[in-house]
């Protein structure tokens, strides 16, 4: 049999190659969404007092190379290959201190990939990249002092005859490796759910609600309060909130939106919510509460919805000051751009929307849609959020009340009722009888209502609940 011969000279290169390409694809496959959520929530400017302000150096050097470096995370797969490229620096820092260390270091290249499973797991927990950075210049200091002393003496240590197989050497090499792209794809409870909230946060800027649907499933909705929270979202966008909203485990007004919370992703849902329904000063002032969240006070996310929404609200002064910013971004130039034109056009012309009042007023969260629905009675949103707001509240008589006004202006003919009002209605006929001569219950309604009140009378609630959940009767009893 023929002996595998394997040219010493190319394999840490090789090696160092494939690391790239290995660690680029599982940062792309696992996280694509968490890295382009990294680039929103950070901020750089070639701005000088943009350092002034932010930053204080030389301490703060790394911190700033890490957020030059985080603005070409929009594109993903731009942000996986800096992760995996920070990675192979650190491996090629300790290649060096080896090569300089050993007689035939090729041998022993894979003792630069024994910390490599460390490195990259605590590589998922930095959003700044300045650690990250900072564990790379470690070894790159320990590798210029090993040169300089090895000068004179190149070589210190002999690789011990059973060690000098080249196969042996990438073989360790490849496993070190795969255990370390094994380790980023699993990640850690903290980066996982990064990563599921990002990727919700993105469907959903990109109006992809029956995607989100597909993504949350009705048990993780009734147990996590993110995923509730785009689910009901999403079933809001796509008119079905009335049919499914008890399903996907609301509770309550409050699982429509965070409230008091101050943590990015719960302010970036409450920013989507808003906009949404077309809330813009809501929308606005929780933009404005995120951007102190980010570890310079501001971010891309912040800059550019802030841009969008006073070009769209035709606020000339304030659009200018946000896309001047931006067009001092290294990333951004053809985004500004194509923003120009609409800016130009409000230059001479008065805002679209005239404020009345304190622009960030808001009241309870019921008041609020309220006051939507009466300024725009013929949007089904508000109605469904405001009549599925009360029934969460189990206040029967309040949603009759409030039915009888959004029935006029939605439902004319009596016709399309939704579900859970229908059977809130069947509910409440069971007191006041004459609610049913007004309105239309489906058959198959009535049906389900018949079974799920003679295992109510059989004292089989359990059953009841279980056999008939989602609907308002389980909800209420």
């Amino acid at each position: 049999m023929k002996k595998l011969n394997i040219d010493k000279r190319y394999m840490p290169l090789g090696t160092l190659l494939f690391s790239v390409i290995t660690l680029t694809v599982s940062w792309y496959v696992s996280y694509p969404c968490f890295l382009r959520w990294l680039e929103g929530f950070s901020f750089f400017s070639t701005l000088p007092d943009f350092v002034q302000i932010h930053y204080h150096l030389p301490e703060d050097l790394l911190r700033y190379i890490g957020a030059f470096l985080l603005q070409f995370y929009s594109s993903p797969l731009a942000g996986a290959l800096i992760q995996a490229g920070i990675s192979v620096m650190f491996v090629s820092c300790i290649w060096g201190c080896v090569r300089r260390i050993f007689a035939e270091p090729e041998y022993m290249i894979w003792l630069a990939f024994v910390p490599l499973p460390f490195f990259v797991y605590y590589q998922l927990s930095d959003l700044t990249l300045s650690r990250s950075l900072a564990w790379v210049l470690f070894p790159a200091v320990v590798m210029l002092a090993v040169i300089m002393l090895t000068i004179r003496k190149k070589y210190f240590l002999r690789v011990p005859k059973f060690l000098k197989n080249a196969a042996m050497a990438i073989v360790l090499s490849f496993v070190l490796l795969l255990s370390s792209s094994a380790m980023l794809v699993k990640g850690n409870d903290l980066t996982r759910g990064y990563e599921e909230v990002a990727h919700l946060e993105y469907l959903g800027q990109n109006q992809k609600w029956d995607e989100i649907l597909q993504t949350v499933s009705l048990q993780e909705a009734q147990t996590n309060e993110y995923q509730r929270r785009y689910a009901l979202l999403a079933l809001l966008n796509t008119g079905r909130l009335a049919d499914h909203a008890f399903a996907y485990g609301l509770s309550g007004p409050d699982d429509f939106l965070f409230n008091n919370v101050q943590e990015p992703f719960c302010l970036g849902f409450n920013i989507l919510f808003y906009k949404s329904i077309g809330m813009s000063n809501p929308a606005i002032y929780h933009t404005y509460q995120r951007s102190v969240q980010s570890t310079p006070g501001i971010s891309f996310n912040t800059i550019r919805f802030l841009a969008d929404s006073y070009l769209e609200t035709g606020d000339y002064t304030l659009a200018k000051k946000y896309i001047d910013i931006l067009s001092h971004s290294t990333c951004h130039r053809r985004w500004v751009k194509e923003r120009l034109p609409r800016l130009e056009e409000l230059r001479e012309s008065l805002p679209s929307i005239h404020q009345t009042g304190p622009r960030f007023y808001l009241d309870s969260f019921l008041v609020d849609i309220s006051s939507m629905y009466d300024r725009y009675p013929y949007d089904r949103r508000f109605a469904d959020l405001l009549l599925c707001g009360v029934l969460s509240q189990k206040d029967g008589a309040a949603f009759y009340g409030i039915f009888e006004v959004v029935r006029k202006h939605i439902y004319p003919d009596g016709k399309g009722i939704p579900v859970l009002y229908q059977e809130a209605l069947l509910l409440l006929a069971s007191k006041h009888p004459e609610i049913l001569n007004r309105h239309k219950i489906d058959e198959t309604v009535w049906k389900r209502f018949a079974d799920f009140t003679e295992l109510m009378r059989q004292g089989k609630t359990a059953q009841a609940k279980r056999q008939y959940s989602g609907t308002y009767w389980a909800y209420v009893y």
